[in-house]
């Protein structure tokens, strides 16, 4: 049985409110010893909050910014300064509040060791907490470098200064966590019954030691060595963690329990819809490719994603994310050929004609003008018409004079102000068709997938390159991923590191994986110098008969600011949480 991770309160049914009542305060003071350590339904709860607390799905459940628009994904759907300037001091990027769970992971291990409960079940316990606080603490060094490693419960005692503990190096909290996961692995099962099929499993472990064992390589090997090591590898430990990384990659893809998503194209017989597959991966649950998610469901545990996401023209609300030009030009042709757009002078009888033959994820993850949506009607998308005398009509809400069937601008836009895409691109990927008549909070239920076998994969591959070696295996497993997606396989030669970065980049487009990928490569800075990134207007020619496209790309005002990412930037400040620790050092520039 192939093992899927959904993170949800295990007794939401019957227990909501005594979860509520019992781990919202702090762990000393939750609930008696004879009440819960001698008692597996009771620490499972407990159990089920420390998953539950783990940092994934920003983009599903912080309103307004989300963590696409720090990269050059997207852009905000309304001009935000702080989001393009002052990266490493944003809400999005900042968790010193992990401590607070970490303290109870730990208090959460102390308790199960002197529990009265069998002592297979209590290892299990263990492990399951050493996996969760590994996660909490890959959270804080991304974000911030060396952290303070803690995995005793501080308890105060009039002793303050003994537990403002000062920070260790960066290098020493990757190989805690590494360490950690190894041990966690260890003693997880290799799979769960239905009935704890939320739970880690040893390939869980491993696959987040793939992720974090490849960022610790790039700190090593892109990044500098800072405040005597609080920031920053020594370049001699890249290859050491590069090897972690592809080991432990080589052993969730040899484990055989996952297998990428094919229900809907066989790239085998290049039969079926690639664009349905690729969206089917993330709203088909359960499925085969899957390897850590968090669960939502409706109405007990929901989210605002399908609400503040959905085109204009479709709810009040309006999208608060627009894919960019840049994004949507990083898909290549079906027949790897560079996915830049020819627009420039021409005239379309269909937006599709541009678009045609693109990479199937482009339209599986981005709406554009004239894409079938599935609710009524397809995209509708101009930002003006122009009449055959070169004028231009771009009034919102008013037709056209010479043809009144036909509204100036189109249903969904773009459009200068309010909520109508800026940059002539919504986002399709996660949405859930059924939800966008609700406009309720809370109502969705996608679940957001954190690991999956494609990643898996493609860490894989840029081990391997960043080796150079176990290149074969790594050209095979990339090709399994263009091939799932509906186009051409790599030759050996077309194998590189830039080939695999795009890669990345559209495979894992708007999932909480772009913004670090650029920190962990050092290739913010140079992205965003002073930079604003472009849209793409579609706008409507009156022939006096019908009516043409044509395509004119966009920057500044009304789509975005210029971004800047200093060096500072890739170390988040400490400002916040150097107010209650006086031991702690803030990181170069803050």
């Amino acid at each position: 049985m192939k093992n899927k991770i959904f993170i949800v309160l295990l007794t939401t049914i019957f227990l909501s409110g005594c979860i509520k009542d019992t781990l919202d305060r702090k762990p000393l003071n939750i609930i008696s010893d004879v009440d819960v350590w001698v008692s597996e339904p009771m620490m499972d709860i407990y159990m089920a909050k420390l998953y539950d607390n783990i940092i994934m799905a920003q983009d599903f459940t912080y309103g307004g910014i989300t963590i696409s628009e720090l990269s050059d994904e997207g852009t905000a759907i309304q001009q935000h300064t702080p989001i393009y300037v002052d990266y490493g001091n944003h809400t999005l990027t900042l968790n010193t509040g992990a401590y607070s769970w970490i303290r109870k992971a730990n208090y959460f291990m102390q308790m199960a060791k002197t529990s009265t409960i069998p002592a297979a079940k209590s290892k299990q316990y263990i492990a399951e907490a050493r996996f969760i606080r590994a996660f909490y603490y890959f959270d804080l060094v991304k974000k911030y470098g060396g952290m303070p490693i803690i995995e005793e419960v501080q308890t105060f005692d009039n002793n303050l200064a003994d537990l403002q503990v000062p920070r260790n190096k960066e290098e020493e909290v990757y190989d805690y966590i590494l360490k950690e996961l190894d041990a966690a692995s260890a003693d997880l099962p290799d799979s769960w019954d239905a009935s704890n099929s939320n739970r880690a499993t040893k390939m869980v472990a491993m696959s987040l030691k793939s992720r974090a064992a490849l960022y610790a390589g790039s700190i090593a090997k892109y990044g500098t060595v800072q405040i005597n090591g609080l920031v920053g590898i020594p370049a001699s430990k890249a290859n050491t963690y590069f090897t972690a990384s592809l080991n432990a990659s080589k052993a969730v893809m040899d484990s055989k329990k996952y297998a990428l998503y094919t229900k809907s194209y066989d790239p085998v017989a290049k039969s079926g819809d690639p664009i349905k597959n690729y969206q089917d991966i993330f709203s088909v649950k359960n499925n085969s490719e899957v390897i850590f998610q968090k669960a939502f469901q409706y109405p007990d545990k929901g989210h605002d994603w399908d609400l503040v996401m959905a085109p204009d023209g479709f709810v009040g609300v309006g999208s608060n994310l627009c894919p960019v030009l840049e994004l949507v030009e990083s898909y290549e042709y079906i027949d790897g050929t560079p996915g830049t757009l020819n627009y420039e002078g021409k005239q379309f009888d269909s937006p599709d004609e541009l678009f045609k033959n693109k990479d199937p994820r482009c339209d599986a993850t981005i709406l554009r003008s004239n894409t079938p949506t599935g609710w009524g009607r397809p995209m509708s998308m101009w930002a003006g018409i122009y009449d055959t005398d070169g004028k231009l009509y771009a009034l919102r809400g008013s037709v056209f004079p010479k043809d009144p069937a036909v509204l100036q601008i189109g249903l969904d836009g773009p459009y200068p102000s309010g909520k109508p895409a800026k940059s002539g691109f919504y986002l399709r990927k996660l949405l859930n068709l059924t939800k966008l008549t609700n406009q309720n909070g809370g109502y969705s239920d996608e679940n957001w997938v954190e690991l999956r076998l494609a990643e898996v994969m493609l860490n894989y591959t840029e081990a391997a390159l960043e080796l150079g070696t176990n290149l074969t295996e790594a050209l095979n497993a990339i090709n399994q991923i263009r091939s799932r997606a509906g186009i051409r396989a790599l030759t050996a030669g077309e194998l590189t590191m830039d080939r695999l970065r795009n890669e990345r980049r559209v495979e894992l487009a708007f999932e909480d994986k772009r913004f670090w990928d650029m920190k962990r490569w050092r290739i913010s800075a140079d992205i965003f110098n002073n930079t604003q990134l472009h849209g793409l207007w579609p706008y409507l020619q009156y022939t006096g008969s019908g009516y043409k496209y044509i395509f004119k790309k966009i920057t500044g005002t009304p789509m975005e600011l210029p971004r800047v990412f200093s060096q500072r930037d890739y170390y988040s400040t400490l400002a916040g949480y150097r107010s209650t620790n006086n031991n702690i050092i803030n990181n170069p520039g803050w």
